[in-house]
């Protein structure tokens, strides 16, 4: 229980190194072990009939408590009782909706077939398939009648990725924001309706023992986008695996910096990572917007061999309801702290 309370109260630091930024991630996890130690601790005090009370269980008990409340706290606005960020669609109009999917697909995910039908079945507009490499391109090549408008850019290190549009793409580019083999995909895209929308699709590499890699780079890519995204007139989507959770230092700045919202607050987690564990399972897969957009609808799809489930997220344009929709605020320490992690982005891969 100890560990719990000293890894948990490790996220206080703004330290980047990888073991530190991991303490970010389970925090569901942490109050399920907790309630779980606590309850096999006052258990094995009762069956050996020792007196309840003592010193040790009153830690315990507190110790419990803390851990629900201090997590419960962070993940809260992510749970259905939350108040939503994001507004429901009250009057529907599909000139000027948007559905769009994004999907880690794994780039040793061999089942193509698997994905290629989940996506057939849902009909998303848009596409944003990370983990893209040539093979998977090559897959992805019996979707172009459905989506003749790409953007593609398969790499073999994980990191490549594809914007698929049935809409037609007036503008797009391939940008390498931080690190160099790190790619984004901008894109602006005329809907049904005629009016155009930013799509913007994400992948940063994440803090890892591997690579003994910090959260700068990813977090510093994050908030670029972020500052740039700021003043944008247009419509904005931000979709992908930003290999952070929701409820993280590092996507509360996004937002704040941004203007953007987070639908899933007051909707749910929508865990899209790890497919195939249950109790390992975070919200890694994320799609933001602009405040001119209302909620349709969002799921989370079936599993196709990838370690990520999809997202599929439904948009509707009402820029009439921005003022509805108030973002997160910010600070000045806020943008103090964003550029001071670019900044040292800026440097490490200067001196990589």
């Amino acid at each position: 229980m100890a560990a719990l309370v000293a890894g948990s109260l490790l996220n206080l630091s703004n330290n980047p190194h990888w073991f530190v930024r991991g303490w970010d991630f389970p925090r569901t996890q942490i109050v399920g072990l907790s309630f779980v130690i606590t309850v096999v601790y006052f258990i094995s005090m009762a069956v050996s009939a020792k007196p309840i009370g003592t010193t040790t269980d009153v830690v315990m008990a507190t110790l419990f408590v803390f851990l629900t409340i201090w997590h419960g706290i962070r993940i809260f606005p992510y749970t259905r009782i939350a108040p939503r960020q994001s507004l429901a669609t009250e009057h529907v109009n599909d000139d000027r909706s948007i559905r769009i999917v994004v999907s880690n697909l794994l780039q040793e995910n061999e089942q193509h077939e698997l994905w290629l039908s989940t996506i057939r079945d849902v009909d998303p507009d848009v596409i944003i398939a990370l983990e893209v490499n040539q093979r998977w391109a090559d897959a992805l090549e019996s979707l172009s009648a459905t989506y003749p408008h790409v953007v593609a850019c398969p790499q073999e290190n994980c990191y490549g990725m594809i914007l698929a549009s049935r809409f037609a793409i007036e503008s797009s580019e391939i940008r390498y924001l931080v690190q160099s083999d790190i790619p984004s995909i901008d894109a602006v895209i005329r809907i049904k309706s005629g009016e155009l929308i930013r799509v913007v699709g994400v992948h940063p590499r994440p803090p890892e023992p591997v690579r003994d890699q910090d959260s700068v780079p990813r977090d510093a890519e994050l908030l670029l986008h972020a500052e740039q995204l700021r003043e944008e007139t247009l419509p904005v989507i931000v979709g992908g695996d930003l290999n952070d959770v929701a409820w993280s230092r590092t996507t509360r700045l996004f937002l704040q910096i941004s203007n953007l919202l987070d639908p899933r607050r007051g909707r749910g987690f929508f865990n899209s990572f790890h497919a195939q564990h249950v109790w390992f399972r975070f919200p890694l897969d994320h799609i933001f917007h602009s405040r001119h957009f209302t909620v349709r609808e969002i799921h989370r799809l079936r599993e196709v061999g990838s370690d990520h489930f999809p997202i599929l997220i439904w948009l509707q344009l009402e820029p009439e309801k921005k003022h509805e929709q108030p973002a997160m605020t910010d600070t000045q320490e806020d943008h103090e702290e964003a550029e001071e992690l670019i900044h040292r982005a800026s440097e490490s891969e200067a001196n990589a």
